[in-house]
């Protein structure tokens, strides 16, 4: 039985904010300055009058424009929108707002005093801005009040054009009158920031304007809120620049990203509205793949690439000499150059590529199968005391011994190595012995030695055993077996 109650307020409860949703999406979020609107009395103050205009706010309006006859709680009443003012939505009666409207005179000074917009066109451009004309007076309208945000350039002009402004300046007695059609536009900004308070959040997608372009970012107006789009929300590819795709007056789509009502702190994003490139692109790199890039950043610990907008990779210091060391990677690349790359990882959570310069002399070498006895090109990688690194394939570093360098001993081994093999020079080698990914080298030369000292032994041996023959048929054969032992032979 209880939960069956709870139910049924349950329902209740859910239908009552039914009907208080209806009734709210039928009602007008903000009105436009001039806009004639029929209200009902809620109640009559000793200032003012408050009014339902069918909004999500009530109206008010000054009791001193209805005279010596205030309305009645219930009475239907024609005003006209003047705006918001200290977050009021402030309206006229038609006669007062009609008066401001054809200001001229004293009228023009009412206005100016009680903040009414008043109607006028644009007649000419004259020096600083523009001559404007209200009724039978003539007012002016600096440039930079003509809107809310500059124009475009080659936008239309405003002049022959008829519209609303707020006198900002009266003086001389009517003989210096200045006006702004911003500041009324500012009035219909505050409104929608009213209402965009209730109804912007985070994720959201909204259309704005250009409001400025600076080294920075780009500020953005959705109609009530300013907010910038950093660099970094520009674009994925981060060498682009804000004045490179933006201009002021431009009309744009933004994601929301933070929202900070307290300090007025709106952060709006572009590149969130496009795809992202990794899904597109780093995602199907692999370990080995070739790419191409272009180098966007030369750093103390190596080089950025751009391999498409929005991914880049990272050359370590460590592979940009192909083997001999380097200090500064602008030794070897500066920025712009277009690079043939090996990628050696990816990291697709950290958003990390690491890459390696193919060096086409390497790319080159094809040694097929690397066995003992084969002979095959390389290229000096690195001289150490004890030895020679030679590069093989992109994949294969063999050894090159000192002692099978051919370099006699004494003095500076590492110093006769270094100017024998200087790095990155072209060398023959043959494969002595495979052991794994272990491969030790010898040079042709030193084998040829190697053979012709065998064959230069063997060649003794042959003519001592020929002379042990002879001697032992002579009586000589221990001498001959001496001779024979002294050198090293086996009888």
């Amino acid at each position: 039985m209880l939960v069956s109650k709870r139910n049924q307020r349950s329902a209740e409860m859910a239908a009552l904010m039914g009907d208080i949703d209806a009734q709210l999406a039928g009602m007008r979020d903000s009105f436009v300055p001039g806009e004639k609107v029929r209200g009902t009395v809620l109640s009559v103050g000793a200032a003012a009058v408050t009014l339902d205009v069918a909004a999500k706010m009530n109206g008010v309006v000054d009791l001193a424009q209805f005279g010596e006859e205030p309305p009645a709680p219930g009475d239907a009443v024609d005003v006209v929108y003047v705006g918001v003012e200290d977050g009021v939505a402030r309206f006229a009666l038609p006669d007062a707002a009609e008066e401001a409207a054809r200001a001229s005179g004293a009228a023009l000074q009412d206005a100016y005093l009680a903040k009414l917009p008043v109607e006028g066109r644009f007649e000419k451009e004259v020096k600083g801005g523009y001559e404007v004309k209200i009724g039978a007076a003539r007012a002016f309208c600096p440039f930079s009040q003509t809107a809310l945000f500059r124009p475009r350039e080659g936008a239309p002009s405003p002049v022959g054009t008829t519209t609303t402004f707020l006198v900002t300046e009266y003086a001389e007695e009517g003989r210096t009158v200045v006006v702004s059609r911003r500041a009324v536009e500012e009035r219909e900004r505050d409104a929608r920031r009213d209402t965009l308070r209730a109804s912007l959040f985070e994720g959201d997608t909204r259309i704005g304007t250009v409001t400025k372009v600076m080294p920075f970012g780009a500020f953005v107006d959705i109609g009530g809120v300013e907010g910038l789009v950093p660099n970094s929300e520009i674009s994925w590819d981060r060498s682009v620049k804000p004045s490179d795709v933006l201009s002021e007056g431009d009309s744009v789509s933004v994601k929301i990203r933070r929202i900070d009502w307290e300090n007025d702190r709106f952060t709006f994003s572009l590149k969130d509205l496009s795809a992202d490139p990794w899904q597109d692109y780093a995602a199907g790199l692999s370990e080995g793949d070739r790419v191409t890039g272009k180098v966007a950043k030369i750093m103390p610990f190596g080089v950025f690439v751009q391999l498409v907008p929005g991914v880049d990779g990272l050359i370590p210091i460590s592979r940009l000499g192909n083997g001999r060391h380097i200090v500064d990677a602008s030794e070897v690349v500066k920025v712009g150059d277009e690079l043939e790359l090996r990628v050696e990882s990816v990291d697709p959570v950290a958003r990390k590529i690491s890459l390696s310069l193919v060096d086409k002399r390497v790319d080159a070498l094809k040694p097929g199968e690397i066995a003992v006895g084969a002979q095959l090109k390389g290229i000096v990688e690195s001289v150490r005391d004890f030895g020679v690194f030679v590069r093989l394939s992109e994949t294969k570093t063999g050894l090159l011994h000192a002692s099978e360098t051919g370099i006699e001993r004494g003095g500076i081994q590492r110093a006769k190595m270094e100017a024998k093999f200087p790095e990155g020079s072209d060398v023959d080698v043959v494969v002595k012995g495979v052991d794994g990914d272990r491969i030790s080298l010898t040079l042709p030369s030193v084998l040829e030695a190697e053979a012709a000292a065998e064959r230069e032994r063997a060649e003794v041996k042959r003519a001592l055993r020929e002379n042990q023959a002879a001697s032992a048929a002579s009586g000589l054969g221990s001498f001959g077996s001496l001779l024979d032992a002294a050198l090293g032979g086996n009888g």
